[in-house]
């Protein structure tokens, strides 16, 4: 099969509008110019970085621009580059204003096996859908998944990333969606939510339905709602809680779970039930 090349040599201007988690970046694809004059859209959140290398597009089956409807699309085994950053698809559709004299691109679209990498951080996907505009970037499939060196978020359904508040930037992962650290801590919940800092760091994680969280050490632990804070370490545990190390188990209405000192204490409530556990020695 024929692959179709274009390799644009020009200078350009990246836009870094990006999804980080606890220093995993999935960032949205910087690659901002599909001709001299195409660029991408520059938001009020963009970090700013400048990168003067070219930019390269290949598709195995055609490489179409649609200046009626401001369209780029590329299809069949679609690939951009542009230094250490790719993202590669079945197909990748770029948008922008047709009746625009700057002609930024706005919107962009990935479908079938997505796999964006920057860097050292990769997402992958069954489709990836960014508005420039608005910063938000919503990434869809059963495997859907952001992964960097200090972590990993997977899920079923999506994940998605809102940095409309640049200093709380809001990742959601929905659909057994699971968060690993690279030290060994996991939480799960049918839902997720982060909050992450404008430099990348990671604040909290707020689980819901179904969640569970595992220790370094083993130690699992369920509840109706879970939340974690990474400044502090602490794990704070809602609703029916049951921490089980070994074949010792603790319940209650509430609990904490020190994930530095590997220390679980359940808590009681007033009007609430007893806490209780089954110890064997």
């Amino acid at each position: 099969m024929t692959s179709h090349l274009l390799k644009f040599l020009f200078s350009a201007t990246i836009v870094k509008a990006g999804i980080y988690l606890c220093g995993l970046a999935a960032l949205l694809p910087p690659i901002n110019s599909l001709s001299p004059s195409i660029a991408f859209a520059e938001s009020s959140n963009k970090a700013g970085a400048t990168d003067q290398s070219p930019i390269t597009i290949e598709a195995a089956e055609f490489l179409e621009w649609n200046q009626n409807e401001g369209t780029y699309t590329a299809k069949g085994e679609a690939f951009v580059q542009q230094s250490e950053t790719r993202i590669s698809a079945a197909q990748i559709i770029a948008r922008y204003n047709a009746d625009s004299e700057t002609r930024n691109i706005n919107h962009l679209i990935a479908t079938g096996d997505v796999t964006y990498i920057e860097g050292e951080n990769t997402a992958k996907g069954d489709m990836l859908d960014y508005d420039l505009t608005s910063s938000y970037y919503l990434l869809t499939g059963k495997n859907a998944s952001v992964e960097g060196p200090r972590g990993k978020m997977t899920a079923t359904k999506s994940i998605a990333y809102d940095a409309a508040e640049n200093a709380n930037r809001k990742v959601t992962a929905i659909g057994k969606a699971r968060y690993a650290t690279d030290d060994g801590r996991i939480l799960f919940g049918d839902k997720l939510i982060a909050y992450i800092a404008a430099d990348g760091t990671l604040k909290t994680i707020d689980a819901y339905e179904n969640t569970r969280v595992i220790t370094t050490n083993g130690t699992e632990a369920t509840a109706d709602k879970l939340t974690y804070v990474a400044t502090t370490a602490l794990a704070d545990l809602d609703g029916n809680v049951e921490i089980i190390d070994n074949e010792n188990i603790m319940r209650g209405d509430k609990a904490k779970i020190d994930f530095d000192t590997e220390i679980s204490r359940i808590i009681s409530i007033p009007g609430g039930n007893r806490v209780r556990g089954t110890l064997t020695p």
